[in-house]
């Protein structure tokens, strides 16, 4: 069995137009994963971006077979089984994609996720999937819930930035970068001026935003942090989810680094909110390509 694995391991300071709602309570249905692979890797945002609802017909999927192997590596599909290995295997009678909502023990959130796979395999029925803010995971049927077409209608689209970009400096100092750029008070040259974070930015670590003077509005966590790497932190705007995510992928025979970026979703600001991390990307590769840091 061949599973996709995970990566190798702007002015977003205004109030955003999300239209994702974080459901309660939040609990995972299995204490153990699956046994064919089970895995969630939020990261993998180079095989699989985020996804406008509004494009959901576009999610490429295979329908009444197994996929190939070839079909579980290009993203199109997840899970291969082998035939020699499985011979009673069988797609579940579902036609793909399927919006859905997941536990993400990353964010502690039911996310809401697109199911483009789902095999009976002896006495189980497992479910690959995409996150829709980008990666992919997968689990037992009975730990998605899916999504009625109506409810799938009334969410409307989901508009994401989303980009990748090469910049010709170490992931190091990108890392660095970012870091003290988006999320330490050194952000308040680019940003507004009353965002700030918590100190000592880790893993599980709050990251608050200030909209008005000594009022603080919304709060967001960092699930994610391998340093140099990726990193993720999630927002609940008044039941609102937004996600930010940041993957740093050296390229064979470059000296450069690839920069993959996701955030959102958005609302109908999201044309300005690609202008804002326009700049917020010009300000990254500035620095970290000549050198300077901004943060020790």
């Amino acid at each position: 069995m061949l599973g996709t694995s995970c990566s190798q391991q702007a002015d977003f300071t205004h109030r955003v137009e999300s239209p994702i709602t974080v459901e309660y309570p939040l609990k995972p249905k299995y204490a153990t994963k699956h046994p064919y692979g089970g895995w969630s890797c939020p990261d993998n945002l180079r095989g699989f971006p985020p996804v406008d609802l509004q494009e959901l017909a576009q999610v490429p999927v295979v329908n009444d077979r197994l996929p190939t192997k070839e079909e579980t590596q290009n993203g199109t599909s997840l899970l291969y089984f082998d035939p020699q290995k499985f011979p009673h295997a069988s797609p579940l009678d579902m036609t793909m994609p399927r919006v859905a909502r997941y536990y993400s023990e990353y964010t502690q959130k039911n996310e809401l996720v697109i199911v483009i796979q789902a095999v009976v395999a002896d006495k189980d029925t497992i479910v690959g999937f995409r996150y829709l803010n980008g990666g992919n995971g997968s689990a037992f049927l009975g730990e998605v819930t899916f999504l009625s077409d109506d409810e799938v209608d009334k969410l409307g689209g989901t508009p994401f930035v989303f980009f990748d970009a090469e910049i010709y400096a170490s992931s190091e100092k990108i890392w660095k970068t970012i870091i003290s750029l988006t999320y330490e008070k050194s952000s308040e040259e680019v940003f507004d001026e009353n965002a700030y974070t918590e100190p000592g930015l880790k893993a599980n670590a709050k990251v608050h935003f200030n909209y008005a003077p000594d009022r603080r509005m919304n709060t967001g966590m960092v699930t994610a942090l391998w340093r140099n790497l990726y990193i993720q932190v999630d927002y609940n705007f008044e039941g609102d989810h937004y996600a930010e995510k940041f993957l740093l992928l050296g390229r064979e025979g470059s000296t450069g680094t690839q920069l993959y970026v996701v955030a959102g979703p958005y609302g109908e600001d999201i044309e300005a909110q690609k202008v804002g991390w326009n700049d917020w990307f010009k300000k990254v590769k500035e620095l970290s390509e000549r050198n300077i840091m901004i943060y020790d």
